[in-house]
């Protein structure tokens, strides 16, 4: 009997990462079918969300994976990790400048329109003249039940515009 070694090269396979809606998504990664690769540490960036993770299925209902931990490649084709997003939460908060009465915080969903409260602070000697998005009223101006976009990230602040009151002394 005669004896042959026949190497045979393993198929190289791929995994892919989709950032949906995200930028700076990890390079694909290859290597041998059904051998293990780590997964990427890069993290992907979305205004106005905050990364999770990755997911086996694009609406998150699969297998999830972190940087880091151990993926097996499949034993053919491609594979593809989804970015998971949360999206953030911010505030716009009221600042009376010397008045009392500001309207509550207001929350929601990063860059999610919110309506202007229609609460009015007060303060004696002054007139209020509505709201603007910097102190000094050089910024944007806006009135009660004016739609304000809210920030990516964070919080914002409407600041009290006064006019003083003037008096006659007779």
């Amino acid at each position: 009997a005669q004896w042959t070694t026949v190497f045979i090269t393993p198929e190289t396979v791929t995994l892919t990462y989709d950032a949906q809606g995200g930028t700076g998504e990890p390079d694909d990664q290859t290597g041998d079918a059904a051998s293990d690769v780590t997964v990427s540490s890069t993290v992907p960036t979305r205004d106005g969300y905050t990364f999770q993770g990755w997911n086996t299925q694009a609406d998150g209902s699969g297998d999830d994976y972190a940087g880091g931990d151990t993926y097996t490649l499949p034993t053919s084709g491609t594979d593809t990790l989804y970015a998971q997003w949360q999206i953030n939460t911010v505030t716009l908060t009221y600042d009376p400048q010397g008045g009392t009465g500001e309207p509550d915080d207001q929350t929601g969903d990063a860059a999610s329109d919110v309506t202007v409260s229609t609460t009015e602070p007060t303060r004696d000697g002054y007139t209020f003249q509505g709201w603007n998005t910097q102190a000094d009223g050089n910024g944007t101006s806006y009135s009660g039940g004016d739609t304000y976009t809210l920030p990516n990230s964070g919080t914002d602040t409407l600041y009290a515009q006064w006019q003083i009151n003037t008096v006659t002394l007779t």
